[in-house]
């Protein structure tokens, strides 16, 4: 992970402190051939995930819920994931 001052999601600075995490041998050889931009990105994200008060279960029905608001079906889900 980066260290430094970064503008955040939130919009406040704050400071970036590196960690360690276990994730399985794929994933941390695909993190290692991540370029500086996507690790920040990914830094962020886990940034907003940890950050917020909701569990992931919340944020996915809310996700859900949202995309079937937008006419996202189950139908139409498969097709997009499925498509070449």
């Amino acid at each position: 992970m980066m260290c430094g001052w970064l503008s955040c999601w939130n919009h406040y600075i704050c400071y970036m402190k590196t960690i360690t995490l276990v994730v399985s041998d794929p994933t941390a050889e695909k993190l290692e051939r991540m370029s500086d931009s996507e690790k920040k990105s990914i830094a962020e994200s886990l940034d907003i995930l940890v950050g917020r008060k909701r569990s992931m279960e919340e944020i996915m029905k809310d996700a859900s819920e949202q995309a079937r608001k937008n006419g996202l079906t189950p139908e139409l889900l498969e097709q997009l994931i499925n498509q070449k």
